[in-house]
């Protein structure tokens, strides 16, 4: 039961850190976040690879975690880089997955 309540209050700390779906604040880093229509333009110019292609990935990166909503695709200096937050073993891992190659960085 307090395994129950503790994994409950983790998942709400975790979404109420990730914010609201498609409201998520810019990553101090990044110079600019892009919206959803810029997303899918920039998929399909080949400029990204869909962020599905790297869930497999990032799953196994954070032993099995969970990708919260709101991943956001955002311009580091020219490079394009998706900004996820995900849930694994009850604490939040923000990653950074490099919008071509798929490579991870915390």
């Amino acid at each position: 039961m307090i395994r129950k309540i503790l994994s409950t209050l983790s998942l709400a700390v975790a979404l109420s850190l990730s914010g609201p779906a498609g409201h998520g604040a810019a990553p101090a880093a990044a110079q600019s976040c892009l919206s959803q229509s810029q997303v899918l333009a920039a998929v399909q110019s080949g400029q990204a690879v869909s962020l599905a292609n790297f869930l497999g990935a990032i799953s196994a990166a954070t032993g099995g975690g969970q990708v919260l909503s709101s991943p956001m695709l955002c311009d580091f200096g020219g490079q394009l880089m998706y900004v996820v937050n995900v849930l694994s073993g009850g604490q939040v891992t923000r990653l950074h997955v490099n919008a071509q190659t798929g490579a991870i960085s915390y």
